[in-house]
């Protein structure tokens, strides 16, 4: 489904001379998420916290059991809520949001948001909390969120912030004052911080009259596509609903869509193993100097608003569990409550990867990289016919797709100039770096297996390219693993083929997130589009299937989740070999260097996807492995995996079965061409 004229420029009006500082200094009436008898402030939301009875209460508890007095841990608690605590100075806002319209402007950047969806949403809004949850892509996330919030004449967000910018001078400062609220990454050990954390953010949800905006997935995906949801956030903010204090909480889905995103680099980087730097103000004013460019465009799909009293009304356990009985302030979340928080989580996430805005350059990377596996350089031309082909397909599982085709690729190719280009007969190639030196500091601190220079620079600039064809992948997955299965062994009644991919997904949960109860519908769309194309060939009579004529769209459907399906099979491979528990980080490393020697060294060359190499995609395997009872996983400091032999197996086999090696080399490729310039890390 094309959306483009669905989506309005809200960056545009402010390109206009004195657009910027006029439009930042107007006089602001903001809707509120709902109306209170009285106004509470920052300080007010703090107080409350404090000398609440829940908080009372457990500090009782703890002087009890440890003999600390009450007035110690008062002045704990009060140390955590200076911590944690938002503030919100309006004139500080504007003037971060004029920073936030030069540096966009500087990087010529369009702000794409589905308008009609905000204006609906502000017709509800008024009687309940809202919460934002939109997708982690970027850091450039909270700022977005921020400003549609003011260009629409909506609060200000209290945002959830990790404690990696509260150390970060002035500017950790300066995000507290535009509503941000900090919280530690890891919660165990430390009661009294887990429950103070608890109790302000039930405050916050009940009590502040804005949007509170946090991100399910917990961190930025490295990897530009969903990750599975983690529970904690949304279970503290649904204490008030179930608690009765609020009559329902209104939850937005938004998914953020980038043409460029700015950490493109270090996460290749990361997904090899290099460390992240760490956050700093030195390092954000450095990183300015690097955002004089051209990043395109950025879409904010505003997903339909959800109600959680509609949501949970199917489970009465839920609106009136036995913890209603209790004070309000006392009353806690019960294991069926987090159980529905747990699928309204795992529902959000879905949507989320329904609205992914599939954009220009999700096409170009597609088509780059499949040419790239059949060492085959296309003209422009060819590219453009390959993008249709891909509109077509995605289009039919349902994406929103935003493109002016022939303009658009221009465009990109100027917004990733420095990762593709045209050469002189207007034929499509990747850009690879020359290989790079890595300095010994790096070295020493490298998590993954220290490779061979010219693979590390090969590695990145594919991982970079790559990062822009996984946010689709999810539209292909069941498609995909359903004619993998048919290929290595036509003939099968659909069920067979059913259980398989039911399995596989399992294994892939964490690197293709999916709700279980989908399963079924998700298979039939896939067996649908397979048959409906000559992907497959379905004997209705015998309900069998076998492979159909349509070999493009075999091809799409072989190579695009061949890095994923290769390092999952050396993930078992290595499991198998392995005696006793191993660290997921060494399991991971280890995965690494198994996947070089498994697609076969060739002098320097490898014949492989570098995306096989990436050690996120080695973890997620291993969680994916544990989720479908081939590994037993032990939580602690350092998570470990120990095997299970006979599950181990089945799952050894099953990815063998599928596994399709396309013997590529990435590196002398006719759609690939090496830069001169040297670089070091």
């Amino acid at each position: 489904m094309n959306v483009g004229r669905a989506y309005v420029d809200i960056l545009e009006p402010r390109r206009k001379p004195g657009g910027i500082v006029g439009f930042m200094t107007r006089n602001w009436y903001p809707q509120h998420t709902m109306t209170l008898d009285k106004k509470y402030s920052p300080e007010d939301l703090k107080d409350l916290v404090a000398n609440s009875l829940y908080m009372d209460s457990i500090m009782e508890s703890i002087c009890s059991r440890t003999g600390a007095t009450k007035e110690e841990l008062q002045k704990i608690v009060h140390n955590f809520l200076e911590e944690m605590g938002l503030d919100k100075k309006v004139h500080v806002i504007r003037w971060m949001g004029v920073l936030f319209l030069k540096i966009c402007f500087m990087m010529k950047i369009k702000m794409f948001v589905n308008e009609v969806a905000v204006f609906k949403l502000k017709s509800i809004m008024g009687n309940n909390p809202v919460l934002f949850l939109p997708t982690h892509r970027s850091y450039a996330d909270f700022c977005l969120m921020t400003y549609l919030c003011y260009h629409f004449n909506i609060d200000f967000p209290a945002v959830a912030a990790g404690m990696d910018f509260y150390s970060m001078a002035v500017i950790g400062r300066r995000m507290r004052e535009t509503g941000a609220f900090y919280i530690r990454r890891t919660l165990g050990g430390d009661e009294l911080y887990a429950v103070t954390l608890k109790q302000y953010v039930k405050t916050v949800v009940a009590k502040h009259a804005a949007p509170i905006e946090f991100f399910l997935e917990g961190t930025r995906s490295r990897s530009n596509k969903s990750m599975p949801p983690k529970y904690g956030m949304l279970s503290m903010a649904m204490v008030p609903f179930f608690s009765h204090e609020v009559s329902d909480i209104t939850i937005v889905p938004v998914n953020i869509s980038y043409d460029r995103l700015m950490e493109t680099t270090l996460f290749a980087y990361e997904h090899l193993g290099v460390p992240k730097p760490k956050e700093s103000t030195g390092g954000f004013l450095k990183a300015l100097h690097n955002l004089n460019d051209h990043f395109g465009y950025i879409y904010l799909n505003v997903g339909l608003p959800i109600s959680a009293r509609e949501f949970f009304n199917q489970n009465p356990k839920v609106l009136n569990s036995p913890e209603t009985a209790k004070p309000m302030d006392l009353q806690a979340v019960t294991p069926e409550q987090f159980k529905q928080v747990q699928s309204l989580a795992n529902h959000v996430i879905t949507v989320q990867q329904k609205n992914t805005m599939v954009t220009i350059a999700n096409f170009v990377a597609l088509t780059l990289m499949q040419n790239i596996q059949l060492n085959k350089l296309a003209t422009i031309d060819e590219v453009y016919a390959d993008i249709e082909l891909f509109i077509k397909d995605l289009g039919y599982f349902g994406a929103s797709i935003f493109v002016d085709l022939k303009d658009a690729v221009e465009r990109i190719l100027v917004v990733h100039q420095k990762m593709m280009k045209l050469d002189g007969e207007k034929r499509l190639k990747l850009i690879i770096a020359s290989p790079m030196e890595l300095s010994d500091e790096v070295k020493k601190k490298i998590k993954g297996h220290l490779m061979h220079p010219e693979t590390m620079a090969t590695s990145v600039s594919v991982i970079q390219l790559q990062l822009y064809v996984n946010p689709v992948l999810h539209f292909l997955v069941p498609a995909s693993l359903l004619y993998l299965c048919v290929f290595h062994d036509p003939g099968q009644v659909t069920e067979v083929y059913f259980e398989r991919v039911k399995v596989l997904r399992k294994m892939l949960s964490h690197e293709f997130f999916y709700v279980e109860s989908d399963m079924e519908d998700k298979f039939q769309e896939a067996l649908t589009f397979c048959s409906r194309h000559d992907v497959l060939a379905y004997d209705k009579e015998m309900d069998t299937l076998k492979l159909g004529k349509d070999k493009k769209r075999q091809w799409m459907l072989t190579w695009t989740l061949a890095p994923f399906i290769t390092t999952l099979h050396v993930a078992t491979l290595i499991m198998l070999e392995q005696h006793g528990r191993i660290t997921e980080a060494e399991a991971a490393k280890r995965i690494q260097r198994k996947v070089v020697e498994f697609v076969q060294p060739r002098e320097e060359h490898w014949l492989g996807h570098p995306y096989s190499l990436s050690l996120e995609v080695a973890r997620n395997c291993l969680r994916g492995l544990a989720d479908a009872r081939s590994l037993i996983k032990y939580r602690g400091d350092n998570i470990s995996y120990e095997a299970v032999p006979v599950n181990l197996e089945v799952a050894h086999r099953l990815t063998l079965s599928v596994l399709h090696r396309i013997p590529v080399d990435f590196h002398n490729n006719k759609a690939v061409c090496n830069q001169l310039l040297q670089s070091r890390l």
